[in-house]
Protein backbone atom coordinates (compact mmCIF):
# COMPACT_ATOMS: atom_id res chain seq x y z
CA UNK A 1 0.00 0.00 0.00
CA UNK A 2 2.88 2.37 0.74
CA UNK A 3 5.14 1.39 -2.16
CA UNK A 4 5.34 2.87 -5.64
CA UNK A 5 5.22 6.54 -4.64
CA UNK A 6 7.50 9.18 -6.19
CA UNK A 7 7.89 12.91 -5.71
CA UNK A 8 9.44 15.24 -8.29
CA UNK A 9 9.98 18.97 -8.15
CA UNK A 10 11.21 21.86 -10.22
CA UNK A 11 12.51 24.96 -8.45
CA UNK A 12 12.93 28.19 -10.39
CA UNK A 13 14.71 31.14 -8.77
CA UNK A 14 15.42 34.14 -10.96
CA UNK A 15 16.48 37.69 -10.32
CA UNK A 16 14.56 40.43 -12.08
CA UNK A 17 15.41 41.70 -15.54
CA UNK A 18 17.11 45.06 -15.96
CA UNK A 19 14.51 47.77 -16.63
CA UNK A 20 14.94 51.06 -18.45
CA UNK A 21 12.55 53.68 -17.10
CA UNK A 22 10.88 55.65 -19.89
CA UNK A 23 8.94 58.91 -19.87
CA UNK A 24 6.36 60.12 -22.37
CA UNK A 25 7.55 63.62 -23.20
CA UNK A 26 5.62 65.51 -25.89
CA UNK A 27 7.72 68.65 -25.34
CA UNK A 28 11.03 67.16 -26.53
CA UNK A 29 12.68 69.58 -28.94
CA UNK A 30 13.94 66.69 -31.06
CA UNK A 31 10.40 65.35 -31.67
CA UNK A 32 10.93 62.10 -29.79
CA UNK A 33 8.02 61.43 -27.46
CA UNK A 34 9.46 58.39 -25.66
CA UNK A 35 12.49 59.52 -23.64
CA UNK A 36 14.35 58.09 -20.73
CA UNK A 37 13.17 59.40 -17.38
CA UNK A 38 14.85 62.41 -15.73
CA UNK A 39 16.25 61.59 -12.29
CA UNK A 40 15.71 64.26 -9.64
CA UNK A 41 19.07 63.54 -7.99
CA UNK A 42 17.51 63.19 -4.53
CA UNK A 43 17.31 59.38 -4.47
CA UNK A 44 19.82 56.57 -4.46
CA UNK A 45 19.46 53.64 -6.86
CA UNK A 46 17.86 51.54 -4.11
CA UNK A 47 15.15 54.18 -3.56
CA UNK A 48 13.93 54.22 -7.20
CA UNK A 49 11.65 51.23 -6.50
CA UNK A 50 9.03 51.47 -3.77
CA UNK A 51 9.36 49.15 -0.81
CA UNK A 52 6.52 47.32 0.85
CA UNK A 53 4.11 44.55 0.01
CA UNK A 54 3.47 43.12 -3.44
CA UNK A 55 0.01 44.75 -3.44
CA UNK A 56 1.48 48.21 -2.81
CA UNK A 57 3.96 47.69 -5.65
CA UNK A 58 1.09 46.83 -8.03
CA UNK A 59 -0.33 50.30 -7.40
CA UNK A 60 2.99 51.93 -8.38
CA UNK A 61 6.33 50.15 -8.74
CA UNK A 62 8.55 53.23 -9.09
CA UNK A 63 9.02 55.99 -6.51
CA UNK A 64 7.64 59.09 -8.30
CA UNK A 65 9.56 61.42 -5.94
CA UNK A 66 12.80 60.29 -7.58
CA UNK A 67 11.85 61.66 -11.02
CA UNK A 68 11.24 65.12 -12.44
CA UNK A 69 10.65 66.86 -15.79
CA UNK A 70 13.66 66.99 -18.14
CA UNK A 71 15.41 70.39 -18.30
CA UNK A 72 14.11 73.03 -20.70
CA UNK A 73 16.57 73.65 -23.54
CA UNK A 74 14.31 75.22 -26.16
CA UNK A 75 14.33 78.96 -26.82
CA UNK A 76 10.54 78.95 -26.45
CA UNK A 77 10.80 78.09 -22.75
CA UNK A 78 8.83 74.86 -23.23
CA UNK A 79 10.97 72.41 -25.22
CA UNK A 80 12.94 69.89 -23.19
CA UNK A 81 15.93 67.67 -23.80
CA UNK A 82 16.40 64.00 -23.08
CA UNK A 83 16.12 62.43 -19.63
CA UNK A 84 19.33 61.54 -17.81
CA UNK A 85 18.58 58.01 -16.56
CA UNK A 86 20.66 55.14 -17.88
CA UNK A 87 19.47 51.95 -19.55
CA UNK A 88 18.80 49.07 -17.19
CA UNK A 89 19.00 51.34 -14.15
CA UNK A 90 16.84 49.13 -11.89
CA UNK A 91 16.03 45.44 -11.65
CA UNK A 92 12.46 44.29 -12.06
CA UNK A 93 10.81 41.85 -9.68
CA UNK A 94 12.37 38.40 -9.43
CA UNK A 95 10.59 35.11 -8.96
CA UNK A 96 10.86 32.03 -6.81
CA UNK A 97 8.59 29.17 -7.87
CA UNK A 98 8.15 25.53 -6.88
CA UNK A 99 6.32 23.00 -9.07
CA UNK A 100 5.66 19.56 -7.56
CA UNK A 101 4.49 16.23 -8.94
CA UNK A 102 3.30 13.30 -6.81
CA UNK A 103 2.89 9.92 -8.52
CA UNK A 104 2.02 6.40 -7.54
CA UNK A 105 2.54 3.49 -9.89
CA UNK A 106 0.53 0.33 -9.30
CA UNK A 107 1.60 -2.82 -11.10
CA UNK A 108 -1.28 -4.77 -12.65
CA UNK A 109 -1.25 -8.44 -13.53
CA UNK A 110 -2.71 -9.12 -16.87
CA UNK A 111 -2.19 -10.72 -20.22
CA UNK A 112 0.44 -8.18 -21.25
CA UNK A 113 3.99 -8.08 -20.03
CA UNK A 114 4.44 -5.01 -17.84
CA UNK A 115 1.08 -3.40 -17.27
CA UNK A 116 0.69 -0.67 -14.69
CA UNK A 117 -1.65 2.06 -13.61
CA UNK A 118 -0.30 5.46 -12.64
CA UNK A 119 -1.96 8.06 -10.43
CA UNK A 120 -0.43 11.51 -10.89
CA UNK A 121 -1.08 14.86 -9.20
CA UNK A 122 0.77 18.00 -10.25
CA UNK A 123 0.94 21.25 -8.31
CA UNK A 124 2.16 24.30 -10.19
CA UNK A 125 3.31 27.22 -8.01
CA UNK A 126 2.88 24.95 -5.00
CA UNK A 127 3.77 27.67 -2.49
CA UNK A 128 1.16 29.97 -4.08
CA UNK A 129 2.96 33.30 -3.92
CA UNK A 130 3.56 35.92 -6.61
Amino acid sequence: MLGGWAVAGVVTIQSGSALTIADTNTDNVFGISQDRAQLSGTCSKEQLIKGGSVQSKLEGYFNAKCFTTPPIIGSDGVGTGFGNSATGIVNGPGQANLDLALTRTIALRGPFEKTSFQFRAEFFNALNHP
